[in-house]
């Protein structure tokens, strides 16, 4: 009778338990998961990626004495970092109900970013460190050629490419 009700506990402890499971999946299977009888559940989110706006300026070198510009030069400038969804990197968020209160807390912004799970550990952290990054650097460069600045939105990466220390790369995304 002992085992029994030993063999109850240990399936209902293990049956019971709440959890969150986070699985990348295809960019398909994130379309497919709205359809009846997809065979999968969860919520749909994305990976985040930090993008900016670039465009041209003019910046005034030099003013006469009424204070109008009289030498300027066409420089890019960045704006302040934001981040959109990557739709090429869904994941699905699958919450598994448990007995009592040990439960999970799941926060999903925008409708498509994880915001955190369970235990309050947030993800913007290490964004607001990148966004911090970003701030800091001086937004305007001087255009060598029309080329070289070309307005419009681009995703900001960091490339480990090189020996030396992680560099920021621009990645056009769209170009107006």
């Amino acid at each position: 009778m002992k085992k029994t009700r030993l063999s109850w506990l240990v399936l209902l402890i293990f049956c019971g338990c709440a959890g969150v499971s986070i699985t990348p999946i295809s960019k398909q299977d994130a379309i497919d998961i709205h359809k009846p009888n997809a065979g999968k559940s969860g919520y749909v989110v994305y990976e985040p990626m930090v993008v900016v706006e670039v465009s041209k300026k003019e910046v005034c070198l030099a003013k006469d004495n009424t204070g109008k510009c009289i030498k300027q030069e066409t420089s890019c400038a960045a704006g302040t970092p934001f981040v959109l969804p990557d739709y090429s990197k869904p994941y699905l968020i699958d919450i598994k109900s448990g007995f009592g209160k040990a439960g999970t807390d799941v926060n999903i912004i925008d409708g498509w970013r994880l915001g955190n799970v369970k235990d309050y550990s947030d993800n913007t952290a290490i964004l607001g460190s990148l966004m911090t990054i970003l701030s800091s650097v001086t937004p305007f460069r001087k255009a060598q050629d029309d080329k070289k600045c070309r307005a419009g939105l681009y995703r900001v990466t960091i490339d480990n490419s090189s020996d030396e220390k992680s560099a920021l790369k621009l990645t056009e995304l769209l170009i107006y």
